[in-house]
């Protein structure tokens, strides 16, 4: 065989490994994709079940309209912080463990320190969320200030994809929208080291996979009420890369208009 037909063969080999290698690649990045909307699809279908158990919500003013989503914190009676909102929807799930202890107490150490069994929150063998909520003035979760869940526009933000939060699932710890980092895929900030891209979920059930491209400012807008409803979700079109929605039935912060 002549050289040149060896090199050509070679070459040929090399391309259709190296073209293998991509598809394979992208398989799973898809895969992981469609699972992180599954993932957030569950998440809020169980904030329905947070609501309806959360001792602080008085259920029947929440579906007139006057109570907001719960705290981003569950807090004891003294207002010293337990754990997170992510903890609170797993403790909705029919597990035989107390409600009200910090989420470092031993009674919680087997679902806190294993990693086998990951949650929504987290990949198997990690313990560090990859979803934080949207917090801070003026968002869904404002504490100080609260809004009327069934007031908030469907085009604010609920929760979106964290890149490296350093914040165990359980543990106390979400975005804030004043000290939100101004790039994508940086610790704390937005982002996904999984795949490319990031995730956010609105008010509306709707979720939205946004390109690495997207200007953090321009997100922001749709972080606060104020910014939400002056502005259309249609500025993000030219950033999203693909386009989810909860269809599990009805949620229970959305006015009779919207559901």
């Amino acid at each position: 065989m002549k050289r040149r037909t060896r090199i050509w063969i070679s070459l040929a080999g090399v391309i259709l490994l190296g073209g293998f290698v991509y598809l394979v690649a992208d398989a799973r990045e898809q895969a992981r994709i469609k699972m992180r909307a599954s993932d957030y699809k569950s998440v809020i279908h169980l904030l329905n079940a947070v609501i309806m158990a959360s001792p602080n919500i008085d259920f029947k003013a929440f579906e007139a309209g006057k109570e907001p989503l719960p705290l981003l914190v569950r807090c004891d009676e003294n207002g010293e912080p337990l754990y997170s909102w992510r903890f609170a929807e797993f403790l909705t799930l029919p597990v035989p463990l107390p409600h009200d202890l910090p989420w470092t107490a031993e009674e919680y150490r087997y679902i806190r320190e294993n990693s086998e069994t990951p949650f929504l929150f987290c990949g198997k063998g990690q313990q560090d969320t990859r979803i934080f909520a949207m917090g801070g003035p003026d968002t869904a979760f404002d504490p100080i200030t609260p809004t009327p869940a069934k007031s908030l526009p469907g085009d604010l933000i609920l929760f979106a994809d964290v890149y490296q939060s350093d914040t165990h699932w359980m543990q106390p710890g979400d975005f804030n929208v004043e000290t939100l980092p101004d790039k994508i895929n940086v610790p704390g900030g937005l982002g996904s080291a999984a795949y490319s891209g990031f995730f956010v979920c609105f008010v509306d059930g709707k979720i939205w996979r946004l390109s690495d491209a997207t200007p953090v400012e321009l997100v922001k807008r749709f972080c606060t009420i104020t910014g939400a409803r002056e502005a259309g979700r249609s500025l993000l079109e030219p950033y999203c890369l693909e386009k989810f929605e909860f269809t599990g039935g009805t949620l229970l912060w959305l006015s009779d208009q919207e559901s």
